[in-house]
């Protein structure tokens, strides 16, 4: 019996960090896009309709957040991971629709749970940079 792996898209203007995520996640997921703006998200996951979308907040054309509103005003209701390199605002994010936060420097030992934690439904947080131990991703 062949397992079904979980579909996400990557999207980071940085090339390094959308590689970096794409080869992290590509072990236990189906990347099926990377993209590097806002803008080219939007349309990737309105044609391929992942199951989770891993993403930057900065970036150009549309920045993480507003690209993950406007998806859900569209009806799209795909669950977002944002990343990125600072903690502030991780529980506006939250409240604004995403799942998941984890910071960049976290995504080695985070990101893989936070995907399948936000396909699961579950709300995760990672805690701040500085706080360098093991578990640093609080889910609820």
């Amino acid at each position: 019996m062949k397992s079904v792996k979980l579909r996400v898209i990557v999207a980071d203007d940085h090339e390094e960090c959308r590689w970096a995520m794409a080869h992290l996640l590509g072990v236990e997921c189906d990347v099926v896009a990377a993209v590097a703006d806002g803008r080219k998200l939007v349309d990737a996951a309105m044609s391929l309709l992942p199951d989770v979308i891993v993403s930057d907040i900065f970036m150009p054309a549309l920045t993480g957040i507003q690209a993950m509103e406007e998806l859900y005003q569209k009806g799209c209701e795909i669950p977002f991971v944002l990343v990125s390199t600072a903690n502030l605002g991780a529980e506006d994010y939250i409240k604004r629709g995403a799942m998941a936060f984890v910071n960049k420097v976290d995504i080695g030992h985070d990101l893989v749970i936070a995907v399948f934690s936000a396909a699961l439904g579950q709300v995760c947080v990672s805690r701040n940079a500085g706080e360098r131990r093991s578990n640093a991703l609080r889910c609820a």
